[in-house]
């Protein structure tokens, strides 16, 4: 088991909670403990809990058993957190044999916990029954009918329980109109442009999307977390045109723009970007920014064919430990700053970059305090001299 649980990073509080509740499956009963115990194990290392709480949790469920669970069924309060549990204890029984009497009286406990529907219980024990038989064809149909009853999982939850589960989606655009949220969290192919009105929310997760268009936001919300999106065409500068918004975010995310495109344009709001990579953008820059303040964190940039970032009007911005290679453009090959107010670059490195007239990494249009370079180094970029213009 070498992938990531899907509650990886939640806090320490809720992962050892989260186990504890597993482990009542696994390690309550001595012949649990001989079928499944290797197999709780990987999950306690693919959920990150640090090993010297594992025997913790035999500790407490000996000890301590009836303040814990009130804890774990206290968590276990949402679908999302009730789905992804009942997958792992569906995966726990799959190990058990001798004791399987005694897991499935378990998993019939927290079920009637949870008051699953008939349709919630039939389709849990169908994606076990799909997964045991590797019958990849029956588990999308299921999935389907889920959804057709007006039942959302997360595609990542059921990857993460029958690793050769695949199902792709296929769009022609969308409006996502006020008080609508759209989670795109399957592999898909999207053909057109996808609007998002005031009041209406787009989240983008985990999904592996091949887009032909782009996403306009008219105020409406939209976040990207765990994304890989490929960009195949689009007839807008941007692939992202925000306006209206409040805050965006993207979150460990890869973007192949393909040189079709600039990534994003925001013109309103906050900007959070961390751990993402953004390649292959051109025409404008990778990034334009003027809203209220922008903050892009452990970010690789690359192949910018008319520079990566732009910090405009009154916005303020903080880059930091930020990668950024091969971007070219007139000034600033790298970044472009035409605000007056604060900016920092911190620990960034600027490898290959150019500009045809000045600063082939860092411009900015006003010399003043507050805008600041601090340990950033420059490699191989063009021309050498002034890498930094206008800097205290």
């Amino acid at each position: 088991m070498e992938k990531h649980h899907p509650f990886w990073k939640k806090n320490p509080s809720f992962q050892y909670t989260y186990c504890f509740g597993l482990g009542v499956m696994s390690m309550g009963h001595m012949k649990s403990i001989m079928e499944t115990q290797d197999f709780f194990e990987d999950i306690l290392r693919a959920m990150h809990l640090p090993e010297y709480q594992w025997q913790q949790i035999f500790f407490d469920l000996n000890n301590h058993f009836e303040e814990w669970i009130d804890k774990v069924f206290a968590l276990l309060g949402g679908k999302e957190e009730q789905y992804c549990f009942t997958l792992d204890l569906y995966s726990i029984l799959n190990h058990a044999v001798w004791s399987e009497e005694y897991c499935r009286a378990v998993l019939k406990d927290f079920l009637q916990v949870f008051q699953f529907s008939g349709t919630e219980t039939d389709f849990f024990e169908g994606f076990y029954q799909c997964m045991r038989k590797k019958d990849i064809q029956k588990a999308v149909e299921l999935v389907n009918d889920f959804s057709e009853e007006g039942y959302h999982i997360r595609y990542d939850f059921l990857t993460w329980f029958f690793p050769q589960f695949y199902m792709e989606k296929q769009s022609r655009g969308m409006r996502i109109r006020d008080g609508e949220t759209v989670v795109l969290d399957y592999p898909m192919t999207v053909q057109g442009d996808i609007e998002v009105d005031k009041g209406g929310s787009l989240l983008i997760h985990g999904a592996d999307m091949s887009v032909e268009g782009s996403i306009i936001v008219h105020g409406g919300r939209f976040q990207v977390d765990h994304g890989h999106i490929t960009i195949t065409g689009c007839s807008s500068p941007y692939w992202l045109s925000i306006e209206g918004a409040a805050v965006v975010m993207l979150t460990d995310t890869s973007v192949d723009c393909g040189g079709h495109c600039g990534l994003l344009k925001q013109t309103t709001g906050y900007l959070l970007i961390n751990d993402c990579w953004f390649r292959r953008t051109d025409g404008v820059r990778a990034i334009s920014f003027e809203g209220n303040a922008v903050r892009i964190h452990d970010t690789h940039f690359s192949d910018c064919g008319a520079g990566m970032v732009s910090i405009e009007g009154s916005a303020r911005a903080e880059i930091v430990n930020c990668e950024f290679q091969s971007g070219n453009a007139e000034y600033g090959g790298a970044v472009y700053a035409d605000t007056i107010h604060d900016v920092l670059l911190d620990h960034c490195s600027f490898r290959e970059c150019s500009a045809k007239y000045l600063a082939a990494a860092v411009y900015f249009k006003f010399q003043k305090l507050g805008q600041r370079v601090e340990e950033c180094q420059c490699i191989s970029c063009e021309p050498p001299e002034n890498a930094f213009f206008n800097v205290l």
